[in-house]
């Protein structure tokens, strides 16, 4: 899955930016890892525990354990987005964060692009800023996608 900005045009004005996170992994290659890394603990944990060193084995456990829970967390946060959509004057921010789909409806006109950066193009944090309250964007995207997605933002927000 690709990750980081989509712009998909509907109209003269009206868009559709999403930002995904990046998720190289396919199903079958979380599936390939996990069964690489079980072979290879659990292979060493009964070597050492064959030689006399049993108590290996249940921190080996624990080990993968903590390996299956660490990718059952990545699984759960895979399909997790955040959608600007611009319709007329209706400015739509959609997100998803695991199950949870939040959704917030702005007037573009009044909406603000906020783009600070501690350094010039690093450490940079992108909100949308409306009605004295701010909502922070491109959680799933690096110091550069966020910068273009401010530009993009400021481009097609402006009001005629």
């Amino acid at each position: 899955m690709y990750g980081g900005i989509q712009i998909t045009q509907t109209g003269p004005v009206d868009c559709c930016i999403t930002a995904r996170p990046n998720c190289s992994l396919s199903r079958s290659g979380k599936i390939l890892v996990l069964a690489s890394l079980f072979l290879i603990l659990s292979g060493t944990a009964w070597v050492f525990a064959m030689m006399g060193a049993w108590p290996i084995l249940p921190f080996a456990g624990l080990e993968m354990l903590v390996v299956l829970l660490a990718f059952y967390q990545i699984s759960c946060h895979e399909r997790d987005y955040e959608r600007i959509t611009i319709v007329g004057n209706k400015l739509v921010l959609e997100r998803r964060d695991n199950v949870r789909v939040m959704r917030s409806e702005y007037n573009r006109c009044w909406a603000q692009v906020v783009l600070q950066c501690r350094t010039v193009g690093q450490q940079c944090r992108v909100a949308l800023r409306t009605h004295g309250a701010e909502q922070e964007l491109g959680r799933h995207l690096n110091d550069e996608q966020r910068t273009e997605l401010a530009h993009q933002l400021e481009w097609r927000l402006g009001c005629q």
